[in-house]
């Protein structure tokens, strides 16, 4: 099918022109909406040989399975793990796993979180678990920005990872480079530096920064001067050495007071991002600009990096540093685990950092390591079937038992995480005043009101064309049958909106009464009408699919012609109302109907993973795989139960 898709792409122009663009895949189709001129978000086309995706059959999901079952493991737990050839390519794979381990720890032109840990404990264990940690790291991102760029012949470039990974641009980095082939400090994503080797003023950049290099002893700039460092540094009970050439605890020479790391605007320069073809892709910084809490003189920093995520409460104050065990001054002390809406889907071996499972196992082994099935446990060790094999790397029992109790570490770390991305999102949103409008053998209808708790931005903000964000309701009678869903989802763990592959194919209804604060991309097609796109690439009429610069200023409409943002989350303190109705066909007679109602949030949908697959996803994954991890972390940020009775 890719080959006669190359062969007759001009046929299919053609066909859409005339209409019959049904012809084209439902990939094809979601991605584009229904043949959009070219002007759309990235300007592009879809590249010839794109696969379709799979259509789901009656009764199942495509990847098999129902998706809101836990995370599936790499291999099927109870079940022993297939063989790794005896090749020299596994040989080779060992080899570069121990080139990994040295080049790991070593010095080079921009140091790593591990060596920051030395002495700021603390601040890397916040930093490890958090949003910037998983930045590069995700799975999710990485085939998001390797489709864009497979669409539009590499012509995105890096303008994603700029953001995500600064130091995956400073040391060339191919854009569609696997993260097991990224060196140790690129992965790092959002690392130490990114923040503390600035010494300008950027503004609103889209994350394209200057970073002061330099290893360990360069100077770093943060919110306090160099007093205190220079005090270390003179004391001889510190043994510290600032000088790189010299034997020692290297360490910064030099605390640099930077005042705008303690300002939003610093924040701006990566949380308002504006593609290079004029369109207003996230627009966080922004609507803080606007905001109440600006207005106030709060900043990102009072919200983000104080004692509760998500609302101004203070900073802890404690020792900035612990050098060779001897703590410093006390001091204020800003908070870095940047908890939000998205979550890790990854093997706990990779994520979050530690320094412990990376000196025992590299990313690839780690992915190689059954924890599910009770690898490095009492009970799987003293019961190993007959013929059981391990991957090479863990064939020692020792090793699995160290590895079973840094997962068992791992595992508790992501579970504290989880409560503060609960903290942020609870602090942001809430459900508000909930109203019965009919109850009759006519049907019943009722409201609810979504409510903004937060004064500093937008809910969602940010990348809001991928932060679904909804109110799951359903309704029973009597008889305890229920009669109306909302909010629900379909086999493959989607929404039931006009994403979903099941509703495209006509196996599930649409949800007609469903409420999502997540915002769509909308792209003009050549009927004259708008079709919301997930990966919004739209067809082109020319041979060779690109970004196009716009050949006019983009400055009044933050767009460009061909495509719009259209935002449906809520306004600072503000609010949004969900109405529902329930017809008379559905009703069973007089009596106690109970309604529930949940306010739910996840990382993406599901769809975007769906519209991803065909480029594949990093560290082996499956789609299945990643959308049992996705759909597994979603969570309720507030719930209400009533009665609605009908005489």
């Amino acid at each position: 099918m890719a080959l006669s898709y190359r062969v007759i792409r001009p046929m299919l122009i053609a066909m859409a022109v005339a209409g019959l663009a049904g012809m084209l895949s439902v990939n094809a189709a979601s991605a584009a909406g229904e043949n959009p001129l070219g002007g759309g978000l990235l300007q592009g086309s879809p590249t010839d040989g794109k696969p379709a995706a799979a259509l789901p059959a009656q009764g199942g999901s495509p990847w098999g399975g129902g998706t809101s079952s836990a995370p599936s493991s790499v291999f099927e737990p109870g079940q022993p793990p297939p063989a790794p050839p005896e090749t020299k390519e596994a040989a080779a794979n060992e080899l570069k796993g121990a080139e990994e381990h040295a080049a790991l720890f070593k010095v080079s032109e921009f140091p790593s979180a591990l060596q920051c840990a030395v002495c700021h404990p603390v601040q890397f264990r916040q930093w490890a678990v958090s949003q910037h940690a998983y930045g590069e790291l995700s799975v999710i991102f990485q085939a998001f920005q390797h489709s864009i760029n497979y669409n539009l012949n590499g012509s995105n470039g890096d303008f994603c990872s700029r953001c995500h990974s600064d130091i995956a641009g400073y040391l060339s980095e191919p854009a569609d480079e696997a993260i097991v082939k990224r060196h140790a400090i690129s992965r790092e994503g959002i690392t130490c530096i990114t923040c503390h080797r600035i010494s300008k003023v950027y503004n609103k950049v889209s994350g394209r920064l200057g970073l002061v290099p330099g290893g360990i002893t360069e100077p770093v700039y943060g919110p306090f001067d160099d007093m205190e460092l220079k005090r270390v540094i003179a004391d001889p009970k510190y043994h510290v050495q600032p000088d790189a050439k010299k034997v020692g605890l290297q360490i910064h020479a030099d605390a640099v007071y930077f005042a705008p790391i303690k300002s939003s605007t610093f924040c701006g320069s990566c949380h308002d991002v504006t593609l290079f073809n004029g369109f207003r892709l996230e627009e966080a910084f922004s609507e803080y600009r606007t905001s109440p809490a600006a207005a106030e003189g709060i900043t990102c920093q009072d919200c983000h990096m104080g004692k509760i995520q998500g609302k101004v409460s203070g900073f802890s104050h404690g020792p900035a540093a612990v050098v060779n065990g001897i703590p410093t001054i006390t001091r204020t002390l800003h908070d870095h685990t940047f908890a939000g809406p998205d979550y890790s889907v990854l093997h706990p071996g990779i994520f979050p950092f530690n320094r412990e499972a990376q000196e025992l196992a590299n990313v690839n082994q780690w992915t190689q390591f059954d924890y599910q099935a009770g690898w490095g446990t009492d009970a799987f060790e003293k019961h190993i079937p007959p013929g059981y094999k391990f991957p090479p790397h863990w064939r020692s029992v020792d090793d699995r038992y160290e590895a079973a109790k840094i997962i068992r570490e791992q595992i508790q770390r992501l579970a504290d995480v989880k409560e503060k991305r609960l903290q942020v999102l609870r602090n942001g949103y809430g459900l508000g005043a909930i109203a019965t409008t009919a109850a009759s053998r006519d049907g019943l209808s009722f409201s609810v009101e979504v409510r903004s708790l937060t004064k500093g931005h937008n809910v969602p903000t940010g990348f809001t064309e991928e932060r679904p964000v909804w109110l799951e309701v359903w309704v029973t009678d009597p008889n305890g049958d229920v009669i109306f869903r909302s909010g629900d989802r379909d086999p493959n763990g989607d929404l039931r909106d006009r994403h979903s592959q099941w509703v495209r194919t006509g196996l599930v209804p649409l949800d007609t009464q469903l409420f999502n604060l997540q915002g769509r991309v909308e792209t003009r097609n050549l009927r004259g009408t708008e079709e919301p796109a997930v990966i919004p690439v739209p067809f082109s009429q020319t041979a060779l699919p690109y970004v196009r610069p716009s050949t006019f200023s983009q400055i009044l409409l933050g767009r460009p012609t061909g495509a719009r943002n259209q935002k449906e989350s809520i306004e600072p303190l503000g609010e949004r109302t969900a109405d529902y109705h329930i017809g008379g066909a559905a009703m069973a007679g007089p009596g106690s109907y109970q309604v529930v109602v949940r306010l739910m949030s996840q990382a993406v949908p599901v769809n975007l993973v769906l519209e991803s697959q065909y480029v594949g996803f990093d560290y082996g994954y499956s789609p299945a795989d990643v959308v049992n991890r996705l759909d597994a972390g979603a969570v309720i940020l507030a719930q209400h139960q009533f009665a609605i009775n009908v005489e």
